[in-house]
């Protein structure tokens, strides 16, 4: 199963640009099996979200992204009324009362700019609560040393390894995946992330539908069968 792990839609996370509608269109032909939302607000409406993106034979990962010391942190359950009463900032580990099985993953943890500066990650901060680490992320792939950097942390930490576009506009969807073999639906899917069983990819259709060419080695090595070739 394909799953993009990162997704932001309007009207719940109130920097996206299309709504759940516009991004099932968008991935549609992308090869991508199904999406995660994880807006920053409780605004999600997951069972109209799910409903939209059955429509296209997408299915969906219940989500939120937290702020917490470490960082912005992805947390993936398919408990909806969990995730809806979490709040936007929060301690780690987060607050529990879920039965259901949840997963943890730091997003994009190369680091932050603050006022120009980038200041470096800390994971003294909560890390051993997370699941697992983002290596690939659409919207920072541009940072020459971030995939490196998410791949020495996900190593220090024993963590699992993920994928997502962190996309905030239709066009950037599946653009980075997770690949988890065998998992069948959202539990399954958590599961895998909690397993360490899954591995990010850059997205084949994505990379074709924009005749985009990765060239760095870095992210060559996450190419997935099919993607636009590399030079």
């Amino acid at each position: 199963m394909l799953i993009d792990l990162h997704i932001h839609a309007s009207p719940a996370s109130r920097d996206a640009r299309d709504d759940v509608a516009a991004i099932a269109r968008a991935v549609e032909p992308l090869g991508v099996d199904a999406i995660a939302l994880t807006d920053h607000g409780p605004g999600c409406d997951y069972a109209a979200a799910a409903a939209a993106l059955a429509e296209r034979g997408i299915g969906l990962v219940p989500g939120r992204e937290l702020n917490t010391p470490l960082g912005h942190v992805l947390v993936l359950s398919p408990d909806v009324v969990w995730l809806r009463d979490l709040p936007e900032r929060s301690a780690l580990p987060v607050p529990g009362g879920t039965r259901e099985p949840f997963a943890l993953v730091w997003a994009h943890p190369a680091g932050w700019r603050i006022a120009g500066a980038m200041v470096a990650p800390d994971p003294s901060k909560g890390a051993e609560h997370v699941h697992a680490v983002e290596i690939l992320n659409g919207e920072r792939l541009w940072q020459l040393d971030g995939v490196g950097i998410a791949e020495t942390l996900a190593d220090r930490l024993g963590a699992g390894t993920t994928g997502g576009s962190d996309a905030h506009r239709a066009d950037a969807a599946g653009r980075c995946l997770t690949l988890a073999d065998g998992a069948r639906d959202a539990r399954e899917v958590v599961e895998a992330v909690r397993a360490k069983a899954t591995r990010p990819v850059l997205g084949s259709g994505w990379a074709a539908a924009h005749s985009h060419v990765y060239e760095r080695p870095d992210l060559r090595a996450y190419a997935w069968p099919g993607n636009a070739p590399a030079r």
